[in-house]
């Protein structure tokens, strides 16, 4: 089944994508020791990816088929380059799931495992438009769109030092 993105989804995930892929840093003790290897990284954010997919109980025929995770760059808090990955994820079904539900599962969810989460309604006039963000926990960040008949689902891991 060919899917089409809708520009607002489009536009609004790769612009808080750039953002976040600016702005991140690796977990690091006290003493300066890191603490996360790219591969924990990345594997912190299939694995919330999965559970967030799983909590949404969304039909999995709906979402588009997965795709390897590539290294990308990013900047480490002292300026050393390192690595994260980035996933991102859409759902187009039968029937349009109901928005306040699935916000409150994902928020939960999301929280529950250490994000701090923010909702942003933009709907009008029945048309649905809505963005829960969440930043921390075991990765850098994660971003739920839903409008009509779509639900993207993108995540960022934290950077650590490594070679893109």
């Amino acid at each position: 089944m060919n899917r089409t993105i809708p520009a607002a989804i489009a536009t609004c995930s790769v612009a808080l994508l750039t953002v976040a892929l600016t702005a991140g840093c690796a977990q690091r003790t006290t003493d300066g020791e890191q603490t996360m290897t790219p591969e924990h990284s990345k594997q912190a954010l299939v694995d919330l990816m999965a559970s967030t997919r799983a909590v949404m109980g969304l039909d999995e025929a709906g979402w588009d088929a997965a795709y390897e995770l590539e290294p990308d760059p990013c900047s480490l808090s002292n300026d050393e380059a390192g690595v994260n990955f980035v996933d991102a994820r859409y759902w187009a079904g039968e029937t349009d799931p109901d928005p306040a539900e699935l916000v409150d599962k994902v928020r939960a969810h999301w929280e529950s495992a250490g994000l701090v989460t923010d909702v942003d309604d933009r709907s009008k006039s029945g048309d649905t438009l809505i963005w829960l963000t969440g930043r921390g926990g075991p990765v850098e960040g994660m971003e739920m769109t839903i409008i009509p008949g779509q639900v993207a689902l993108d995540g960022e891991s934290v950077c650590v030092v490594g070679e893109y």
